[in-house]
């Protein structure tokens, strides 16, 4: 089952962090210029919209997805960028529930690019 198919555990099941070969082969799954960071304990990427309003509608679609996983990253936004920032705030590390996260939040760029690329 891919990633983004996936459901990020509630905060009463127990969570652990990922050993380096299991972050690395997530990794490797979501792809598109994720980056592990702060000793890899920060999964990060960096997305580029041609204005400020395509940056907002892709934050408000995060905000959906982050919801409806009970998982929140930070983000960070502005005229033509967004930043995402994902881990396991109790565990100061990243966990499975990190890569299904951003796989989702993968898949809705992916989602919101090919709609802009339909529309003139």
């Amino acid at each position: 089952m891919d990633l983004k198919d996936k459901k990020c555990h509630q905060a009463h099941e127990k969570i652990l962090p990922l050993n380096k070969e299991n972050k690395d082969g997530m990794l490797k799954e979501i792809g598109n210029h994720w980056i592990l960071e702060n000793s890899s304990t920060r999964l990060i990427k960096k997305y580029k919209f041609k204005n400020f309003k395509k940056s907002l509608e892709f934050v408000n679609k995060i905000s959906d997805i982050s919801e409806s996983e009970n998982h929140h990253p930070e983000i960070t936004f502005g005229w033509g960028y967004c930043e995402v920032k994902v881990w396991t705030h109790t565990l100061n590390d990243v966990a499975e529930n990190d890569f299904i996260l951003a796989a989702k939040i993968e898949a809705a760029f992916s989602h919101l690019q090919e709609k802009s690329a339909s529309t003139p």
